[in-house]
């Protein structure tokens, strides 16, 4: 007599490719997924969809790292969130006076105070390089929990986004008292058409840490040298002084990802006028494949960061 084979008790719930299916009863356990061996860049269609999912099962722990670490990081220190504050206005306090010892001069007229001028600057690369700096941060000092703890790996991107949201508007406060003190003119439609840059700055700036950061978790190289370059790459964008119109000094400005956005959304802050708005929307369009691919770059790799870290 042919038996046949009775049913699972348990009948599976995903199909080959990971996606879920439900179970004919409906409970609670309906879904499962499988993980295969396919690569999702096979798919890259799924593969941001999976991203955007993850960045939104995530939310609840990124703003709970943020409480976290906004409530740790100031904790034992004298002056608290002023720390915010002191690397910009430190930093444009040292210029100012070497400016006005002459040590150097600007390779155009400012229109305005120079003092708010280079605070301005101060101010937004600050934020540039500290996003530009956030995956691979993130990365070191999550690296416990990212090792033993299976969680969506997009929080922590989610969490170090809302700290340099946070930080960048504390930073900005400095410039009302500023533009009060030395004088300059309150634009508020200036400052309205300034916000969307600096927030494609930031998102620029994230976007290149992306790429960068599995390879600044393997090998400490990169973040060594990073820290090497960076007041060069300080020198080289138009902080300090007016972002030069004739050749080869233009070329430089369109070639320095930093350049072309900082530049313009500084001068829209303190002036309401740019010279600089064809680079900077050309470098706003090519902001969001640059952070789309460092989101793919950030999920493809990771798995491999994480089969490197100690347990």
């Amino acid at each position: 007599m042919n038996t046949r084979p009775k049913p699972p008790t348990n009948p599976p719930s995903a199909n080959a490719s990971g996606e879920p299916l439900c179970a004919p009863d409906g409970g609670p356990d309906s879904q499962v997924t499988i993980y295969d061996a396919s690569s999702d860049l096979a798919r890259p269609g799924r593969l941001l969809w999976r991203i955007g999912s993850d960045f939104w099962a995530g939310r609840e722990l990124a703003w709970r790292l943020f409480i976290r670490n906004l409530r740790g990081l100031y904790r034992q220190t004298l002056l608290g969130l002023l720390w915010i504050f002191l690397p910009p206005v430190a930093n444009t306090a040292i210029w100012v006076f070497l400016k006005s010892r002459n040590v150097f001069s600007f390779g155009g007229e400012v229109q305005t105070s120079e003092t708010v001028y280079i605070l301005a600057g101060m101010i937004l690369w600050q934020s540039f390089i500290e996003a530009f700096q956030m995956p691979m941060n993130s990365i070191s000092q999550n690296r416990n929990m990212i090792s033993k703890l299976n969680f969506p790996r997009e929080s922590l991107v989610l969490e170090g986004i809302a700290d340099l949201v946070f930080n960048f508007l504390v930073r900005g406060l400095i410039l009302l008292p500023a533009f009060l003190i030395f004088g300059v003119a309150i634009q508020p439609l200036a400052l309205l058409s300034a916000l969307p840059l600096a927030i494609l700055l930031l998102v620029l700036a994230v976007g290149m840490g992306l790429i960068l950061a599995p390879f600044g978790s393997l090998y400490q190289d990169v973040g060594r040298f990073i820290g090497m370059v960076a007041p060069f790459w300080m020198i080289l964008t138009p902080i300090i002084y007016v972002a030069p119109t004739t050749f080869p000094g233009n070329l430089l400005n369109w070639l320095n990802p930093a350049s072309p956005l900082l530049v313009a959304t500084r001068d829209l802050v303190v002036t309401g006028t740019t010279g600089q708005i064809w680079p900077a929307l050309v470098y706003g369009i090519a902001t969001v494949p640059v952070f789309l691919l460092g989101l793919v770059v950030w999920r493809v790799s990771m798995p491999a960061v994480v089969e490197r870290m100690p347990a």
